[in-house]
């Protein structure tokens, strides 16, 4: 070994190391390689995990674009509904005017109550109800009260006049009942 030792100085390669230095030991490759692998592992899994939240958010995307999509064709038509009820309150109003100021019109009256029937027909085709509101009991989610009296044998609470019908489509309410209270 000596010798060896002596031509490998005279060479000028001395054997200092098992491994010449620009090579790394098996156990520094295999520590930089679990170590890189570990790395990976975590990157493929901050990746996994990202994509997994991306597809999430679509898919809730999609859902809330479906129920919006679904309240537009539910309730896209309510604006103009809203504006189709002054015809109403129209037709309403000439049924009771007419039945006050000329009685004896009954076939022009009844032309009218006709009207009115066909107009609530047509509503409710479009899921478009009437609001009961006389007789009942005050409701806020249901009735705009007007005016507050004092009415013998009424209980308090209660609705005693309907100035204006209100509307439901669907579960929504379209236009609140205008009505009086009974203090």
């Amino acid at each position: 070994m000596d010798d060896e030792r002596k031509n490998s100085q005279e060479n000028g390669n001395e054997m200092t190391d098992q491994y010449p230095a620009s090579q790394e030991s098996p156990q520094e490759e295999s520590r930089e390689t679990v170590d890189d692998l570990a790395e990976l592992k975590a990157q493929v899994e901050e990746y996994r995990d990202k994509h997994l939240r991306a597809l999430a958010e679509m898919d809730n995307m999609r859902k809330r674009l479906a129920r919006e999509r679904q309240e537009i064709v539910k309730f896209g038509t309510e604006k103009l509904l809203k504006d189709f009820l002054l015809v109403y309150d129209a037709i309403h109003k000439s049924i009771d005017t007419a039945s006050e100021l000329h009685p004896e019109d009954e076939q022009f009256i009844e032309g009218l109550r006709m009207t009115e029937k066909l107009f609530l027909e047509t509503l409710k085709k479009y899921q478009v109800e009437p609001i009961q509101a006389q007789n009942m009991p005050f409701d806020p989610n249901y009735h705009d009260a007007l005016m507050q009296v004092n009415k013998e044998g009424v209980e308090k609470g209660m609705i005693v006049d309907e100035v204006e019908r209100g509307f439901m489509i669907h579960d929504r309410v379209l236009r609140p009942a205008k009505v009086t209270v009974s203090g």
